[in-house]
C-alpha cells in the first residue's frame, strides 16, 4: 500500500443544492446517512494503513460544517488516529456560513488549522441569484465566530461575475473580505453549467459578459495587491504565507489520495474517480480510471502549473514525482516554450530558467493550454 503526499476527504452533504453547484452532494441528509459515510470513510482510512507523515489535508465538499459536532468530532478522532502527521501539516476544512455555529467552531478549532468559509457575496441579492441558503447576517456571525476562535488561517471563498453584480459590488465584496481578516481570498468568476438551476434563471437576468468579467479579474488583482494580497493562481491571492499547501502541491504534480463519492486520486502516473453516488460509494463500485502515457501525464502537470503565477523552473520541473520513472530534461521544456511563445509573445514569458505567464496570459490560460498541446 503506497503513501500519499495530500489526503482529500469529500464529505458530500448539504442543507441545499445550490443553483449554480456542479459538486456531487446529497441535500438534507439523515443521520443515518451521514452515520453509513462515517463508518465507510473509517473502514477505507483504516485499510490505507498510512505510515509518512502527510504535507496536507483538505476536508472539502458539499458542506463538511453541516455535520453536527458530534459528526465532526467522529471525523476529527478518525483523522488523527489514521493519518500521520507534521507538525506543519496543513488540514484544511471547508464551513458554509449559515452552518457554523461555536458549537461546531468547537470541534473545528483543535482538529483544522485552516479554514474556507464559502461567502460567495456579501449582497444578499447576488446570493439569492446563486439559490445559496446563505445571508449577509450568516456571513457576519461566522466571520465573528472564526475571529472569536482566533483562527489564524481563515480563507474566504467569492464569486464575481453574477448576473446583475456591478464592478463597485464586486469591489465592495472584495473590501469586506479584506476587512474580515482573512489571509487568503479565492475569486472564481460565474461558470453556468448546462443542466444547472440557474440556467432557468437567466430569462430574467442576463449574464456578465466574458469582457466585464476579465475587467473584474484585472481589477481584483489590482485592488487585493494594495491590500497586501498577492495573486499566486489564476483565481487565488495570499498574504505572504498564507497560500493553500496542498493546492499548491497538487499543481505541481505531488500525489493526493481522494477519499469520499465522486472525489479524485493520483498516484504519480495514473488518476481515478471515485463513483459520483453515494451509494456506489458504499458498495464499493468500481472507480474510474484515467490512463495515459507517462510523457503525456508530464505534460497536463506542466499546463497546470502554469495557472500558478511563479510558473515553472527548473527546480520544481525536476522535483515532479514522475520524473522518478521517465525523465524529460527542463531544456526540452524550455524549447517548446519559445516555440509558443513565438504565437503568443505576449501570453508567456520564457528564459532559460522559468517559464511563466504573463498577467495577461493567466487570464487567458486556455489559449496558451491549447497551444501547448497541438
Amino acid at each position: 500500500m503506497m503513501d500519499y503526499e495530500n489526503i482529500y476527504i469529500h464529505i458530500p452533504f448539504c442543507k441545499q443544492k445550490c443553483d449554480y453547484c456542479n459538486f456531487y452532494s446529497e441535500a438534507a441528509p439523515s443521520p443515518e446517512m451521514i452515520a453509513k459515510f462515517l463508518d465507510k470513510l473509517e473502514s477505507k482510512l483504516e485499510a490505507l494503513n498510512l505510515t509518512k507523515p502527510v504535507q496536507s489535508i483538505f476536508m472539502g465538499g458539499g458542506t463538511p460544517s453541516l455535520l453536527s459536532p458530534e459528526e465532526l468530532q467522529r471525523l476529527h478522532l478518525m483523522v488523527k488516529q489514521h493519518i500521520p502527521l507534521n507538525s506543519d501539516t496543513e488540514i484544511s476544512i471547508e464551513c458554509n456560513p449559515e452552518t457554523l455555529s461555536r458549537e461546531r467552531m468547537e470541534i473545528i478549532s483543535p482538529m483544522a488549522n485552516r479554514i474556507s468559509i464559502g461567502v460567495q457575496a456579501f449582497h444578499n441579492n447576488c446570493l439569492n441569484i446563486l439559490g445559496r441558503a446563505s445571508s449577509l447576517e450568516y456571513i457576519e456571525k461566522a466571520l465573528l465566530i472564526a475571529k472569536e476562535f482566533e483562527f489564524d488561517n481563515l480563507s474566504i471563498d467569492l464569486i464575481y461575475g453574477i448576473p446583475g453584480q456591478t464592478q463597485e459590488q464586486w469591489l465592495a465584496n472584495l473590501e469586506m473580505a479584506v476587512n474580515s481578516g482573512a489571509k487568503h481570498i479565492s475569486c472564481y468568476s460565474l461558470t453556468i453549467e448546462e443542466g444547472s438551476k440557474l440556467i432557468s434563471k437567466l430569462d430574467s437576468f442576463a449574464p456578465v459578459d466574458d469582457e466585464e468579467a476579465a475587467e473584474m479579474w484585472v481589477k481584483t488583482g489590482e485592488f487585493l495587491e494594495q491590500k497586501g494580497f498577492s495573486r499566486y493562481e489564476v483565481s487565488n491571492y495570499a498574504k505572504p504565507g498564507a497560500e493553500c499547501k496542498h493546492n499548491v502541491n497538487i499543481w505541481y504534480g505531488q500525489n493526493y489520495l481522494g477519499l469520499g463519492p465522486a472525489s479524485a486520486s493520483f498516484d504519480g502516473k495514473t488518476r481515478w474517480t471515485e463513483p459520483a453516488s453515494l451509494d456506489d460509494w458504499l458498495n464499493d463500485k468500481d472507480v474510474e480510471k484515467d490512463f495515459i502515457e507517462p510523457e503525456y501525464r508530464l505534460i497536463e502537470i506542466f499546463i497546470i502549473g502554469l495557472r500558478t503565477v511563479e510558473g515553472w523552473n527548473r527546480d520544481n520541473w525536476e522535483k515532479i514525482p514522475l520524473q522518478k520513472s521517465i525523465h524529460v530534461e527542463w531544456q526540452v521544456m524550455v524549447q517548446k516554450a519559445l516555440k509558443v511563445s513565438r504565437i503568443h509573445p505576449e501570453l508567456l514569458k520564457v528564459s532559460p530558467k522559468a517559464i511563466r505567464l504573463t498577467e495577461k496570459g493567466l487570464l487567458f490560460w486556455n489559449t496558451i493550454a491549447e497551444a501547448w498541446l497541438e
